[in-house]
């Protein structure tokens, strides 16, 4: 009898061991899961080259914008980037991006959002600004570009930025806003670069 009964203890033991090993892999898996959630998260709004906020980022930002409040758009391009592409490679271009995005944030203000749109050109958008506002930031970027200098296996080199700026009007959606701040920008471009152009 005692020995069955020492079997029968034996086996609840084993099994609550087994329950608990099963359990405590369960709980690691959920785990894991969440942070692989968390970091594709995180991942889906950043910038694969800049590593900075992308445009479905700045979207969110542009979404929690009061209704009433102003907001502006800096549109920057980057004058003549192509030709780095072009002569010394994608790599060097990436990093050519790369340094001009942490530029352009060095310039913003503490609450404004910075993103990269497509191959050279950022978008910055700045919550409560109104033109004037707009202008002097844009006028900060462009002038930090200016001053810029990059080393490359050919020697060194400079870039400018034209930047186009848009307020908001009543009503007005991010694309549309965008389009203004594009608008400009490459109006900017007609007028020789290196410009802080809109409003």
């Amino acid at each position: 009898m005692s020995a069955l009964n020492f079997r029968i203890v034996q086996s609840r033991s084993e099994t609550a061991t087994e329950t608990t090993t099963v359990e405590q892999k369960l709980r690691d898996q959920i785990a894991f899961q969440d942070q692989e959630l968390s970091r594709l998260r995180q991942a889906s709004l950043r910038d694969e080259i800049t590593g900075g906020a992308n445009m479905r980022c700045l979207g969110m930002a542009f979404d929690w914008v009061e209704d009433n409040d102003p907001v502006s758009l800096l549109f920057i391009d980057i004058d003549g980037f192509h030709k780095v592409n072009e002569a010394l490679g994608r790599d060097c271009g990436d990093a050519v991006l790369s340094a001009v995005h942490t530029a352009i944030e060095r310039a913003l203000r503490w609450d404004d959002v910075a993103a990269r749109e497509g191959a050279d050109r950022f978008v910055a958008l700045l919550p409560l600004a109104v033109e004037e506002d707009a202008h002097a930031v844009g006028e900060r970027i462009r002038c930090i570009v200016e001053k810029m200098c990059f080393q490359s296996s050919q020697g060194r080199f400079r870039l400018t930025a034209r930047v186009g700026c848009a307020s908001n009007a009543k009503g007005e959606d991010l694309n549309a806003m965008l389009e203004r701040a594009n608008r400009a920008c490459r109006t900017g471009r007609g007028l020789g670069g290196n410009i802080v152009f809109g409003g």
